[in-house]
């Protein structure tokens, strides 16, 4: 596969996962957004997906994104919580670095050894990991937006449509 059409694909898969995500945070009611009641949080859901958006499209495992000083593993309660206004603005930030990875990577470099060596043996295999753990956790929002009673985020295809 040339390199051009497998970072085609990825781009539009990203932007396609991106835009489901922003769905799915302007669905959210005020009132489910930090409920307890749910483990983890609707936001925090979120969060963690962004944050792993953020660490994959990273070159060293070994630095965890600083976006925000608040704990990203799904088993802990934070104490603090983020707005839907932190999480878009994030997330405008994570479609900004995605695009500016997918138009600077080299075919070397998605050829080459991968760091993040649970992910796959090259970027190529690192960049379709974030693609799939990302669309998993749009699922289970998705999921507890409809066991919710509302509507879940639509499928989106082409990202570059309204």
């Amino acid at each position: 596969m040339k390199k051009s059409l497998f970072l085609d694909i990825c781009r539009e898969n990203y932007l396609a996962l991106m835009k489901m995500l922003e769905q799915t945070i302007i669905l959210c009611p005020n009132e489910l957004w930090a409920d307890k009641s749910n483990q983890p949080q609707f936001w925090q859901e979120i969060y963690h997906t962004l944050f792993y958006l953020d660490f994959y499209f990273g070159n060293n495992w070994k630095k965890k994104p600083e976006r925000f000083d608040v704990e990203e593993n799904l088993g802990e309660v934070p104490e603090t919580i983020l707005s839907k206004e932190d999480l878009l603005s994030y997330l405008e930030e994570m479609r900004e670095k995605c695009i500016d990875v997918l138009s600077n990577v080299t075919t070397n470099e998605l050829q080459g050894k991968n760091s993040y060596f649970w992910t796959g043996s090259t970027l190529s295999h690192k960049l379709v990991y974030n693609i799939r753990h990302s669309q998993h956790h749009v699922g289970k929002i998705n999921l507890l937006l409809s066991t919710n009673g509302i509507e879940a985020a639509k499928w989106v295809i082409d990202p570059k449509k309204k």
